[in-house]
């Protein structure tokens, strides 16, 4: 199992402005909002056709993430097996499950094992369905 990027997230302390600076002045366009109030979360994503999603997080939850922090999301196979993987080679991985707003399951690294960037483990696809609003 080789994983490969899935998207880039970056922690900013507030998304309206930051949207404006990736969106206008670095030309990215417009981006897809979404809501997780039961985490905390207001995301703002940046879809590619030509490459990865870059996702913008204004957190009011509780986190570890601090403005500037980045987000390497790994695009895995097998979420199980990349998580299994992950722990028999030492590392500490989170098992997140789904929400009612972000109907996704996925696996971290915090930054104390990511060596201060917090991993993100993402099943094949998903990220991009939910942004595009196609996920089941």
């Amino acid at each position: 199992m080789t994983p490969v990027l899935d998207h880039i997230g970056i922690a900013v302390r507030a998304l309206e402005p930051a949207m404006d600076f990736y969106g206008k002045t670095l030309g990215l366009g417009r981006p897809i909002i979404r809501e997780i109030p039961e985490l905390g979360l207001r995301l703002a994503f940046f879809d590619s056709p030509d490459g990865a999603i870059i996702e913008l997080v204004e957190a009011s939850g509780k986190t570890e993430l601090q403005h500037g922090d980045v987000v390497v999301a790994l695009e895995v196979e097998d979420l199980d097996a990349a998580i299994a993987q992950y722990r028999a080679r030492g590392l500490k991985v989170y098992d997140q499950p789904p929400t009612d707003n972000l109907p996704l399951r996925r696996g971290w690294i915090t930054k104390g094992g990511g060596h201060g960037t917090i991993i993100e483990l993402c099943p094949k696809g998903q990220v991009a369905a939910f942004v595009r609003g196609t996920h089941g």
